[in-house]
């Protein structure tokens, strides 16, 4: 063992044995962005054997706020400008950067062979994918989420039986604001990303209390948690999400220059009035408290619909949901919503 380590190792609860514990470890991270850069970059430093990093998104100048690792001019994408920072910081662990977005016909070869997952990103979509596919796979997963000034953490041990997400959120919710919707406070990001870490590092070397089937809950303005033990309400079965037929976010998503473009038989917004207080000619307003029931009394079979909300993020959420209901709905989402328009 090198004296990379002795700061920790001088621990009596860690020691040599608990190093080599992190050493052997196999964790992969979910979302490089203002959770999963700074929850690596701790988890590197302190000797976790190897790190996968999923992420097929890049920079952007709107996110640096709170992403301070990465440069917006830099070619790479998020996992591979965190890669090589991770390698240059710790030079002894292995890495590896998947420079592609985590969907139901890769989660299951990327996921192979982990000891652990963190959930470090920032749509529902995707977390119940991470979700289903670690209750499947029988894989620890630590939940993190951030918005505004608050912060939530568990840590999902996913024995047979046990909770999971679905006993919090048994659907993922469009009518959720993301960070580019509601905002963020960059140091409450930052210290959820502590708190994720903190309980990866205290579970894979068997110390302390870390939030096993409990939620921390973080608020950034007084510095205050609690964590509150979370009960099994999700009694259904959870389903392989690589069993089931699936529409990938390629599919789902748009790119266009104009929020009206051809083609579609109805353009809906999910923008309140504050957001967007005159709708383009065309355009309909769905309801902020029950966008999915609205969308489904509009929408007719085989019908060809766009959506669009402020980042593009909910809209892909409600896209996804609509089109499980009912396959033959050909409903796409407006890839980076208002603030992607060129």
């Amino acid at each position: 063992m090198t004296d990379r380590y002795q700061r920790q190792t001088v621990l009596p609860e860690i020691g040599a044995g608990g190093q080599a514990r992190l050493t052997a470890a196999r964790v992969v991270i979910i979302g490089c962005g203002g959770l999963g850069s700074p929850a690596a970059a701790y988890l590197a430093g302190a000797g976790v054997g190897q790190l996968r990093l999923i992420d097929g998104d890049r920079p952007h100048r709107s996110n640096l706020h709170r992403q301070v690792f990465f440069d917006p001019n830099h070619p790479g994408t998020k996992a591979r400008q965190l890669a090589d920072h991770l390698s240059s910081l710790n030079p002894e662990i292995k890495i590896d950067a998947v420079e592609q977005y985590l969907e139901a016909d890769n989660v299951r070869q990327l996921l192979a062979g982990a000891g652990l997952v963190l959930d470090c990103t920032d749509d529902a979509r995707t977390k119940h994918l991470i979700n289903d596919a670690c209750v499947t796979l029988r894989i620890p997963l630590v939940y993190a989420a951030a918005q505004g000034y608050a912060g939530y953490v568990a840590l999902f041990p996913n024995e047979p039986g046990g909770i999971h997400l679905r006993d919090l959120y048994p659907e993922p919710d469009p009518n959720l604001p993301d960070c580019a919707t509601a905002g963020v406070l960059p140091t409450a990001v930052g210290i959820v990303a502590m708190l994720q870490a903190n309980a990866v590092l205290c579970y894979l070397l068997g110390i302390g209390d870390p939030p096993v089937d409990r939620l921390i809950t973080y608020h950034a303005l007084d510095n205050t948690q609690h964590r509150v033990r979370l009960r099994k309400t999700y009694l259904d079965t959870v389903r392989p999400p690589w069993q089931d037929r699936t529409v990938d976010r390629g599919e789902l998503e748009v790119t266009s220059a104009t929020l009206t473009p051809p083609g579609y038989d109805g353009i809906y917004s999910m923008l309140d009035e504050r957001r967007e207080p005159d709708l383009p000619p065309g355009v309909v307003r769905l309801s902020d408290r029950n966008p999915f029931g609205h969308c489904r009394e509009l929408m007719r079979p085989g019908g060809r619909y766009l959506l669009y909300c402020n980042s593009g993020k909910l809209s892909l959420v409600l896209a996804a949901q609509l089109r499980k209901t009912d396959p033959s709905l050909q409903v796409v989402s407006l890839r980076g919503g208002i603030l992607g328009l060129s």
